[in-house]
C-alpha cells in the first residue's frame, strides 16, 4: 500500500513536492524520470517485503521495471491471490527476481496489456499506473469498487494522476476543482504523442446466482466460505493486524473469520479489536463490543477503547474536512470520519500497519435503518437494483473516508473482507425474500435456535412462534418497538444463517454473532455534536451540511 503520483510534461520539483504532500505511508519515497518529461513518483506503506534485504532497508522498489527497462509500473494496493497467478506464470516459462506482487502484475502488463484487469478472478485492490515507452503511453487503473482513490487531470500536453488531490498544489496555477476523481473499474489510455484520453471499463459488477439459491442452508454455508476465503486473503502480509469492532454482526463476523486465520502462536502480538465513542457518551458501539469480546475469549482477543471529547472532535473538524479530500461533503459522509481519525493514531501507536473492518454489508443486503438521505422503504431498498446502486455508490462515502483518513492518520491501510468482488457479486445475488420477515425465515431461525439450545435467544425465539402462529395479529402481541427490532434481524439473515456455520466446532458461539443491532457507528455519540458544530462555525452556515460544503469549497477551490 502506497501513494503514488506523477504524469507527463512535469518538472522533477513537481514530482518531489507532489510526493511529499501525499500522506500514505513512511517506509521510502522514489521519484524517478522514466522518459522525457516523464515522472513516476510512489511512497510506501509497507505490509510485506519482497525479501530481507528490502525489509532491512525499508525502500520502496517501485516503480518496477520490465527485463529491457520499456515498461515502468506503480501500484498503490495488495494484490491478495498473486502467488496463484505467480505459479501459473512460472509453469509458462515466466522468470521471477522478487517475492513481491508488484512483478506479477508487470509480468500480467507484459502477456496481456492492460486489459488483464479484466480478470474477475484477480482479488486486489488497487490504483495503478504503467508507462510503456513502445506504445508512448501513460495507462492508469482503478480497482472496483474504488477502495484505492485516483485523480487525474488532462490540459493542453500536461498529464497527471495523483492518490491524492493535495498532491497536485505542486503543479502551479492548478485549481483542485479540475481535476476529476478516476471511476472505480475504469483506466485511463494517455497517449502522449496524440495527447489523447481514451476512458475504458476494466470492471463490471455482474451478481451471479448460486445454485443453492433456494435453499438458504446451503446458501449459508456457501456464504460462509467465500467470507472465509476472502478474509484469508486479507490476512496476508508479515505485519501486524487488527480489527474494529463495534459489536454488531458485521464486525463481529469479521473479526472471527480475520483472527481464525491469523496462528498467534507465530506472531508476536496479541489480537486487538479498537471501538470508539465520545467520552462520557453512553455508547451502544462500546456496550455491544464488550459483549462480543467475551466470544473471543478463548483467544485472548483485548478490546480498547479509544475516546475523544466534545471539545475535541468539534476542534477537529476543519482538519478532518481537509484530509478527508471530499469536495461534496455530505453529513451522510462526515460523521463517520472522527472514529477512523481518532482510532488510527492509537493502531499504529499500539504498533499496527492494517486494520480490517465489516464494512459494506448494509449496502449488499439494503440493511439501512432511518438515514435522513435515504427516503425509501425498506422494500424498495432489498431490490436488487437498489443495492447494486449503493454498492457501486460505497466508494463516494465509506471507502473514500476509510482510505483516506486511516493513511493520512496512521498510516493504517484499512481492508474489507465484505468488499471482495466475489463477496460483492454473491451476496448481491441473493434473493429479496430472504432479507426480510416472513414464515419461512422465521421457522429457520427458530431452528437455528433451537439446534444451539440457546437461553439467551428465548425471547427472540417467543416472538417468532407467536408470529408463525398469527402474523396478521403480531402487532397485539409485542410493542411496536419489538416488532421493528424482530424485522429488523431479517434485514441481515443470510449472513445470521452463515454464522451458524462459522460458529460449528469453532470459538465463537451463535448467540455471540446473532445480534440485531445493525448500524454501530452512530452509536458512538458524535451525530450528537450537531448543535456544537453548528454553533463553532455558524459564519459557515446554518446547517452541519451547509458547513461541511462551505469548508470542503474553501479547502479545494
Amino acid at each position: 500500500m502506497c501513494g503514488i503520483f506523477g504524469g507527463y510534461n512535469i518538472r522533477l520539483e513537481e514530482a518531489e513536492e507532489g510526493i511529499n504532500l501525499i500522506k500514505r505511508g513512511n517506509d521510502g519515497i522514489t521519484i524517478t524520470e522514466l522518459d522525457d518529461k516523464v515522472f513516476f513518483a510512489a511512497r510506501r506503506h509497507a505490509i510485506k517485503f519482497s525479501g530481507n534485504e528490502e525489509k532491512l532497508s525499508g525502500h520502496s522498489d517501485q516503480p518496477y521495471y520490465s527485463n529491457d527497462k520499456n515498461i515502468a509500473l506503480i501500484f498503490n494496493g495488495e494484490f491478495y491471490n498473486f502467488a496463484d497467478y505467480k505459479n501459473q506464470l512460472i509453469k509458462e516459462n515466466i522468470e521471477f527476481k522478487t517475492q513481491g506482487d508488484t512483478e506479477v502484475l508487470l509480468k500480467l502488463y507484459e502477456k496481456s496489456g492492460i486489459n488483464f484487469l479484466r480478470d474477475k478472478k484477480i482479488d486486489s485492490l488497487y490504483s495503478i499506473a504503467v508507462h510503456d515507452k513502445k506504445l508512448n503511453k501513460i495507462f492508469i487503473a482503478r480497482d472496483w469498487p474504488g477502495r484505492i482513490p485516483l485523480y487525474y487531470y488532462h490540459e493542453k500536453g500536461k498529464f497527471l494522476f495523483s492518490s491524492e488531490l493535495k498532491a497536485l498544489r505542486a503543479i502551479n496555477d492548478l485549481s483542485l476543482q479540475n481535476p476529476i476523481e478516476l471511476e472505480p473499474g475504469k483506466v485511463i489510455e494517455y497517449d502522449i504523442t496524440k495527447d489523447e484520453l481514451n476512458v475504458v471499463s476494466s470492471y463490471n459488477l455482474e451478481p451471479f446466482f448460486s445454485k443453492n439459491s433456494e435453499n438458504i442452508f446451503k446458501l449459508g454455508e456457501e456464504l460462509h466460505k467465500v467470507l472465509d476465503e476472502s478474509a484469508k486473503n486479507r490476512t496476508m502480509g508479515d505485519v501486524p493486524i487488527c480489527t474494529m469492532l463495534s459489536g454488531g454482526i458485521d464486525s463481529v463476523l469479521t473479526t472471527y473469520y480475520v483472527l481464525k486465520n491469523i496462528n498467534f502462536s507465530e506472531v508476536n502480538y496479541q489480537p486487538t479489536s479498537y471501538v470508539f465513542r465520545v467520552k462520557n457518551f453512553d455508547s451502544i458501539d462500546v456496550k455491544t463490543a464488550q459483549v462480543a469480546t467475551e466470544g473471543f475469549k478463548e483467544i485472548g482477543l483485548k478490546l480498547k477503547i479509544i475516546e475523544a471529547t466534545e471539545d475535541q472532535i468539534v476542534q477537529d473538524m476543519p482538519s478532518i474536512v481537509e484530509a478527508f479530500e471530499m469536495r461534496q461533503l455530505k453529513a451522510l459522509s462526515f460523521y463517520p470520519l472522527p472514529i477512523y481519525w481518532y482510532l488510527a493514531p492509537e493502531m499504529e501507536k499500539d504498533g499496527f500497519k492494517v486494520t480490517i473492518g465489516g464494512h459494506g454489508v448494509d449496502e449488499l443486503l439494503g440493511a439501512y435503518t432511518a438515514w435522513k438521505e435515504l427516503k425509501t422503504s425498506h422494500e424498495a431498498q432489498i431490490k436488487l437494483r437498489s443495492r447494486k446502486a449503493f454498492i457501486n455508490n460505497i466508494y463516494n462515502n465509506m471507502l473514500k473516508r476509510a482510505s483516506i483518513i486511516f493513511m493520512n492518520r496512521g498510516p493504517i491501510e484499512a481492508r474489507f473482507p465484505f468488499l471482495n468482488h466475489k463477496v460483492c457479486e454473491f451476496m448481491l445475488s441473493i434473493d429479496k425474500k430472504w432479507l426480510h420477515l416472513n414464515k419461512e425465515n422465521a421457522k429457520v431461525l427458530i431452528n437455528l435456535i433451537d439446534k444451539n439450545k440457546n437461553e439467551k435467544l428465548s425471547k427472540i425465539h417467543g416472538q417468532l412462534d407467536m408470529y408463525i402462529n398469527n402474523p396478521e395479529k403480531i402487532d397485539e402481541k409485542i410493542s411496536p418497538e419489538e416488532l421493528r427490532d424482530l424485522k429488523k434481524i431479517f434485514w441481515k439473515f443470510p449472513l445470521i444463517v452463515s454464522s451458524y456455520f462459522a460458529s460449528e466446532n469453532s470459538f465463537l458461539k451463535f448467540d455471540q454473532v446473532f445480534n440485531p443491532k445493525l448500524r454501530g457507528q452512530h452509536g458512538a455519540g458524535i451525530t450528537s455534536l450537531e448543535k456544537d458544530v453548528v454553533n463553532k462555525y455558524a459564519e459557515l452556515g446554518n446547517t452541519d451540511t451547509e458547513i461541511f460544503k462551505k469548508m470542503a469549497h474553501d479547502i479545494f477551490k
